[in-house]
This record gives structure tokens, sequence and C-alpha cells, in this order.
């Protein structure tokens, strides 16, 4: 009696300090592609921010006919956030390096940035041909923008 007594005891400490420990807490990635254009003087800036849940919409014009800011939003569905997400490669997306400035001259940038927890790389470019890396990303972001712009 005094041994089950005693096992009984252990598997009792046993369950109390095991069930003192933190259990852990996956950490969810955290990725987010930003994309649009912004342009100087009272064009102003049009961008879309895409994340595995939602696509966000923002169009600001600072001054002029059609001053404003306009915000839209909508879910994404899995399959088009995976559609968006295999049409580049983020590691290849990371090597890229370019920066224009037409904006500084009253020109217009097209930019993509994209966030992976705690990493961002961005590029701003004048042509988007001229990056055939990111062809098939660009190709969806437009049609996205598109869609979000009626």
């Amino acid at each position: 009696m005094k041994e089950i007594l005693n096992t009984v005891f252990v598997i009792f400490i046993m369950l109390i300090i095991s069930g003192c420990e933190e259990s852990e807490i996956p950490v969810q990635e955290n990725f987010k592609i930003e994309f649009g254009s912004e342009c100087g003087w009272c064009a102003g800036q049009e961008f879309i921010s895409v994340t595995n849940s939602k696509i966000e919409y923002t169009r600001n014009i600072p001054c002029g006919e059609g001053k404003g800011i306009r915000k839209k939003e909508k879910e994404i569905s899995s399959k088009d956030w995976n559609e968006l997400q295999s049409s580049f490669d983020y590691s290849l997306f990371k090597t890229l390096n370019y920066n224009s400035c037409n904006v500084c001259v009253d020109g217009c940038d097209e930019i993509i940035k994209i966030t992976e927890n705690d990493s961002i790389h961005e590029i701003r470019y004048t042509s988007p041909n001229e990056i055939e890396e990111t062809k098939d990303l660009r190709q969806i972001l437009n049609k996205i923008m598109e869609e979000m712009r009626d």
C-alpha cells in the first residue's frame, strides 16, 4: 500500500510540475506586401497593402480637384494569397536594389515593399519593365489595384 501511495504521490508531483511549464506559443509569420505609386506635386499616392487575410487600398490626393483620402478594404481568399506568394521568390526580391526618386522632381515612382516579420525590403523604380524578376508579382498586384479602384 505504501508503494502505491508513493507512486501516486510522484505522479501527482510530476503533473503539478508539468502544469507549471510554459507552453510554447507558435509565432505566426508576419508577411505583408505593399504596392503602389507615389507622385509629386498634386498627384499623390495610391497603395494596396496585402496580407494573408485582407487587402487595404488607400488613395491620397493632397490638393487639386480630386483632393482627399479614399480607403477601402476587403478579405483575400487563401487561394489568391497563395497565388500572390508563389508569383515571386522572396530571397531573390531581397537582393534587388532599385531606389529611384522621381517623386523628388515631381515625377512618379512605383514601389513594392515586402515585410517579413521584422525584415523590410523596398524597391522604387521608374519603369516596371526594367525589373524582370518581379513581372508576375506586379501583374497580380496591378490586377488587385484595378479591382480596388472600382
